[in-house]
């Protein structure tokens, strides 16, 4: 009888010890974690490019009776899908919420011509610049107040802006004291019409839309044409996390510039963007 109950007690410490070292292994064991399925991934398979785009002539274009899409932008990035083997799916976003399209995967790579700001790099990726571009303000033609950027930080200035476009983004950080008219969407002609109807003193915008706009309404003055202020290197964006994405785009987009493409396209599109920063002076 003792010899058995020193058998039981025996046989009890190494099934304990045996359990013990079992839950510790498996306390102890990482789960392996599935690697993020990113949009490059993806595309190895799918083959399929999902793209953000914003109507923003001569970069984009879109015929308002079928709804196609033309433009520098578009060529560029056709032909890279070309190349690449891809077939591309255009989807319709704007200046406020293309961040959260590349983040919730909406789609793969703007195209929208975006100035390159450290604010928005904190959300983005940017590519390469593809031009460099800078701002400008749209007021009426009889306006004398104002000569410099500077002049539009005061209390009983109304500046309209749109909407995540760089000027809004320009005046919440430097115009502190004016009265901002903000418009949501796209669209910077709705923005300057403000001016003429008299809502704002003055409108800001890319000085290629303000110059166009400037143009075809003879009451309105480009206020800034000989000298924008705000130059910015203008770039297509991806999620943060699409770094080698990111690279694919880099590449290509370098590639076509060294073969001369990229400029074909631009003279087809009838644009006339800076390629070096240093011909611009800025205030």
């Amino acid at each position: 009888m003792r010899y058995s109950k020193i058998s039981l007690w025996f046989l009890t410490l190494i099934t304990a010890t045996l359990v013990g070292s079992c839950i510790e292994k498996r306390t102890n064991t990482v789960s392996p974690r599935s690697a993020p399925v990113t949009a490059w991934t993806r595309l190895k398979t799918t083959n399929h490019l999902r793209v953000g785009y914003i109507v923003f002539p001569p970069t984009v274009v879109k015929d308002a009776r079928t709804g196609a899409l033309s433009g520098h932008f578009v060529t560029t990035i056709n032909e890279i899908a070309r190349q690449a083997n891809w077939t591309v799916e255009f989807v319709a976003t704007d200046w406020a919420t293309f961040p959260a399209g590349l983040d919730t995967g909406r789609f793969d790579i703007s195209i929208a011509p975006t100035f390159v700001t450290i604010p928005r790099a904190k959300a983005v990726s940017f590519s390469r610049p593809l031009f460099y571009a800078g701002n400008s303000a749209i007021v009426r033609r009889t306006e004398k107040r104002f000569h410099k950027i500077g002049d539009l930080d005061r209390p009983d200035v109304k500046i309209a802006v749109t909407q995540g476009e760089a000027g809004y983004e320009y005046a919440k950080q430097n115009l502190k004291h004016a009265q901002l008219l903000i418009h949501a969407g796209s669209d910077q002609s709705l923005t300057f019409m403000d001016v003429l109807t008299g809502r704002s003193d003055v409108a800001l915008g890319d000085a290629y839309v303000t110059a166009q706009f400037a143009a075809a309404h003879p009451d309105s003055r480009d206020l800034f044409a000989t000298s924008p202020y705000n130059l910015t290197p203008v770039s297509w964006a991806v999620a943060s996390s699409e770094q080698r994405l990111l690279q694919f785009v880099n590449d290509s987009i370098e590639a076509l510039e060294s073969q001369g493409e990229l400029a074909e396209y631009e003279r087809a599109a009838g644009a006339h963007w800076l390629h070096d920063e240093r011909a611009l002076t800025t205030r």
